[in-house]
């Protein structure tokens, strides 16, 4: 998943913005991961291989996510305005932090229920599903997280953008974002089928209402792209 998803934004964003939103993308909710994990004690990953208690696929999770979402985002907010002015630039950031976070909304129980981790202490959000240590449920500290994690790679991203777009370079990601934004919402299938029919299956149809931005946001970027071919 991680390979595609830096094949796809090779082809749609090119070199540089690759590499500057992999480097933010990974290294930012790592080191959240590993304040949750040896400083606040709050979590304990089951997923192998791990380096210092975060698992491969967790960091490289992170990644595909927060890079999918603002493929996905960048094509809703160009439609509300121009993509050269300040005003995409404001709303880009808290948009892709709420769709990957609501996305988290249905993720996070569903990984819960596997066994992929464990929270220290019982919580209320999602209160019937049962970790692999007994303890029940979803902190919403960790919703907090992925809001603040995720505006934060947004806000890095776009800080170190800014000096480069000023030369008026058109790239790549301004010739496809049609492409960028199709093959994005294709991506994160692979993630969101999944949990979704784990919620039907379990009768929790809510975790689909609280996920609604992201879905949303999927929809409108297949839907975009079927009508422009």
């Amino acid at each position: 998943m991680a390979a595609l998803s830096v094949v796809h934004s090779l082809r749609t964003r090119g070199l540089r913005r690759t590499l500057l939103f992999a480097a933010f993308g990974n290294a930012i909710p790592i080191l959240g991961e590993l304040v949750a994990v040896h400083v606040l004690k709050v979590l304990r990953h089951h997923v192998r291989p791990q380096v210092r208690g975060v698992p491969l696929a967790i960091a490289l999770g992170w990644y595909n996510v927060g890079y999918g979402t603002l493929a996905m985002v960048k094509g809703t907010v160009n439609e509300a305005a121009d993509s050269h002015t300040s005003t995409e630039n404001l709303a880009l950031a808290p948009a892709v932090a709420l769709a990957a976070t609501s996305f988290d909304l249905l993720l996070d129980p569903f990984g819960l229920d596997l066994g992929l981790w464990e929270w220290s202490e019982d919580s209320a959000y999602a209160s019937e599903v049962e970790g692999p240590n007994g303890k029940r449920g979803v902190p919403l500290l960790n919703f907090v997280g992925w809001l603040a994690l995720t505006t934060g790679v947004m806000l890095a991203y776009q800080r170190l953008q800014i000096g480069h777009n000023a030369t008026n370079t058109p790239g790549p990601e301004d010739r496809s974002g049609l492409e960028a934004e199709h093959g994005a919402a294709l991506l994160l299938l692979s993630y969101y089928l999944p949990a979704a029919l784990w919620a039907l299956k379990r009768g929790r149809r809510e975790y689909l209402l609280y996920s609604t931005p992201f879905a949303t946001t999927m929809y409108a970027a297949l839907k975009r792209c079927s009508a422009a071919s």
